[in-house]
């Protein structure tokens, strides 16, 4: 299965998909789907983030525009989103694509049509909102293997393991890279980001029971190849996407995004935007196509302001597709469910994020997720959920806040949001 606009790689399997693996892309070309009846935004409220919180709607659109235009004026902001290295206006077609017979070992291996393809892209991706470029594409990691190649190993000129291994993500990086570069070239007031590599790759089962070294080990090439690409981005992306209808998830989008805000902190203030879909993650054929329920759509929209994002990313290409049911029957109460963030976003924007306990270490000890954040006034706007209770279930969690305590009520496995004042607990 391939979606509109994906450059030619075979789905990952499951397996591979929980851990560091190629990524679902985020792309669509609505204009190449039929077109479909729109979403009902009937009921869906409208919501106006500030203090520097964002929600954008990256869903493609096979509604001749009126879904986007719904979801701009409900509250979402746009995004450009450019498949990079397919080469959809060039004839013939040259796409780029170095692991299109299995991930390359050899960086230095670059098309000589490689700027050509991508500068196109850029022209034809004119600057609505954030621009987010689209590069994806899996190769050989194992430095050993690598250094084996003995065309790589004479083009970096390397004369160690250590000197080529250097180089080597040094190379590498310049295919991110300079996308970024040439589109500021091309439009410099443009905000620009990566979608692919991060600085902490999507990893599921790869985060729980493991300690901080072990987490660092296996990452390890994450920082490798990001300390070249990341002078060149605005803005950072978490992927979120949902692989599994369990509690696991919740735990799982909040460490993601938790890792990749504390890994990019000593880089700068940067804002860190979460990519999300209301599907689950086409790799798990059992739950492929189906919306996840409505305790994760509310947990999506609402725990990475809590983790240290700035922003969710909404992206999905369902409205395209005409289907027996409507698409989206969880967009309401994600909507809703960003409504009650906005409610608070002046308060969480400037206030100080509360990491106490990782979201690895609650999910390893199966404790309710719970994070602060504080104001200067001494207050905190408190966020909690305890996935591991039946959906029926009724507890309370003690919060603190400085000075303050009180009991927040969790009801079954909704996510909770209060101030937590001299005046006691107030919900949102």
């Amino acid at each position: 299965m391939r979606f509109p606009g994906m450059v030619r790689a075979a789905v990952p399997m499951l397996a591979l998909a929980l851990a560091a693996a190629p990524l679902l892309s985020p792309r669509g070309a609505a204009a190449q789907a039929p077109a479909a009846d729109t979403l009902s935004w009937d009921g869906i409220p409208r919501f106006q983030m500030r203090g520097g919180l964002k929600a954008f709607w990256n869903v493609g659109d096979g509604s001749r525009g009126e879904n986007t235009r719904q979801a701009l004026a409900h509250g979402f902001e746009p995004v450009t989103l450019v498949n990079t290295y397919s080469d959809y206006w060039g004839k013939p077609r040259r796409d780029i694509n170095p692991a299109k017979d299995g991930p390359s070992a050899n960086p230095w291996d670059m098309p000589p049509n490689f700027e050509l393809v991508v500068r196109r892209a850029i022209e034809n991706g004119k600057p609505s909102g954030i621009y987010v470029q689209d590069i994806e594409f899996p190769f050989v990691e194992n430095i050993e293997k690598a250094h084996g190649d003995t065309a790589a190993r004479l083009a970096s000129g390397a004369t160690s393991l250590a000197a080529f291994e250097e180089a080597y993500y040094k190379k590498w990086a310049e295919w991110f890279w300079l996308p970024l570069l040439w589109t500021k070239e091309r439009y410099p007031d443009a905000v620009v980001g990566l979608y692919g590599v991060q600085p902490f790759r999507r990893d599921y089962w790869g985060i729980a029971g493991k300690d901080a070294a072990q987490i660092d080990g296996s990452h390890r090439t994450d920082a490798q190849l990001w300390e070249y690409i990341d002078p060149y981005v605005d803005f950072y992306i978490s992927s979120i996407y949902l692989f599994f209808d369990q509690p696991d998830s919740v735990f799982y989008m909040a460490a993601n995004v938790e890792e990749n805000y504390l890994r990019t902190r000593p880089f700068g203030d940067r804002p860190v935007y979460a990519y999300e879909w209301l599907q689950f993650h086409i790799s798990n054929e059992k739950l492929s196509g189906q919306e996840v329920p409505g305790y994760l759509a509310e947990a999506m929209a609402i725990i990475p302001y809590f983790s240290g994002a700035k922003g969710v990313v909404l992206w999905g290409w369902e409205p395209q597709l005409k289907t027996a049911r409507p698409p989206y029957r969880q967009l309401p109460r994600y909507v809703r469910s960003l409504q009650r963030v906005a409610a608070l976003s002046e308060k969480i924007g400037r206030g100080r994020l509360v990491l106490d306990t990782p979201a690895h270490v609650a999910w390893r000890e199966r404790q309710p997720l719970v994070r602060t954040v504080e104001l200067d006034d001494g207050s905190c706007v408190v966020m909690a959920i305890d996935p591991w209770q039946d959906e029926t279930a009724r507890s309370t969690r003690r919060v603190r806040c400085g000075e303050w305590e009180a009991d927040i009520a969790l009801d079954g496995r909704s996510t909770a949001l209060a101030v937590l004042s001299r005046d006691g607990l107030k919900s949102y």
